[in-house]
């Protein structure tokens, strides 16, 4: 399983699970382990990539803090009409009250890997609170983790199996009645195969750092 650490060295408070998390660039390099490249984007049945993100608290997050859980990333932008589109309407909030009415140990994580955010995390957390959605806000700076995993619009929705296999990319909707997101949490808790696991996800495209 590749690993993406990105540390930061400075932070604003906020709570881990409930708030604001983010990933900052390094100020001192010399003291900064380097991060590792990803030799390729997570796929469907493989191990998802691990990584680790400085909280605003200065405590790592770790996608291995949530072994044994299913876990749902959600990249996002404030910036993104489709994405306040999503958040505004409630489709984030009912996805999430849905999933974890089928498996309450379900984790969100958010990740904003806009780029010129890098230096705001509280611009994400204040996102999610603005719209009463409770889940960490993780800014990924300079794309690193984004990029592992193919992340290409906002909103663009990821389903890690307990096992820690990638179950399900995609959109987080079919723009309709079905949410991609809660079928594939409810078919783990199952037992089933996620179908599908792989559409085409919509929105804006991630801003990442050039």
């Amino acid at each position: 399983m590749n690993t993406l650490k990105l540390i930061a060295t400075c932070g604003l408070v906020a709570a881990v699970s409930a708030g604001v998390a983010y990933a900052a660039p390094a100020q001192d390099k010399k003291d900064a382990a380097p991060a590792q490249k990803a030799d390729m984007t997570a796929k469907i049945g493989a191990p998802a990539p691990a990584f680790t993100l400085k909280d605003t608290a200065g405590k790592d997050v770790s996608l291995a803090d949530f072994k044994g859980k299913v876990v749902v990333l959600e990249w996002i932008n404030p910036d993104c009409p489709v994405c306040r589109e999503k958040m505004e309407d409630g489709s984030v909030s009912k996805m999430m009250s849905e999933s974890k009415a089928a498996d309450p140990n379900v984790v969100f994580l958010f990740i904003n890997s806009t780029h010129y955010m890098a230096d705001k995390p509280a611009t994400s957390g204040d996102y999610l609170s603005k719209n009463k959605v409770e889940a960490a806000a993780l800014v990924d700076g300079d794309g690193m983790v984004g990029k592992a995993y193919g992340a290409k619009t906002t909103p663009h929705c990821y389903v890690i199996a307990a096992d820690g296999t990638l179950a399900y990319d995609g959109a987080i909707d079919d723009k309709g009645s079905t949410n991609y997101v809660v079928s594939a949490v409810k078919a783990l808790k199952d037992g089933k195969p996620v179908s599908p696991a792989t559409t085409k996800a919509y929105g804006c495209s991630v801003k990442y750092k050039k």
